[in-house]
């Protein structure tokens, strides 16, 4: 899996560089089986951090979140969790056959 994790104007700490490795990981491990792309891409706007998750998965399913905070954890943590959801419902959508 190729994931870039970039700073458009700010840099991004090792902390949080682990954090968002470990949790795109899980979630690429958990949601699709062949390996995807992932970019994301934290930003200031105004005096909120901003986290924009892009992740592309090997079925042509393209998956993007954004989501802004006053902490650039809690940016990326939102972020995640509506990524997360998308996965999720892409993986029952192909999953249901009835």
């Amino acid at each position: 899996m190729r994931l870039i994790v970039s700073g458009h104007g700010l840099k991004v700490g090792d902390a949080l560089r682990t954090r968002v490795t470990s949790l795109i990981e899980t979630s690429e491990a958990k949601y699709a089986e062949r390996p995807t792309d992932a970019t994301v891409t934290f930003s200031r706007g105004g005096s909120a951090f901003e986290c924009e998750l892009t992740m592309h998965l090997s079925t042509g399913m393209s998956a993007q979140a954004h989501a802004s905070s006053q902490d650039i954890f809690v940016a990326f943590k939102l972020a995640y969790e509506k990524l997360e959801k998308q996965l999720r419902r892409y993986k029952r959508r192909l999953k249901d056959h009835h």
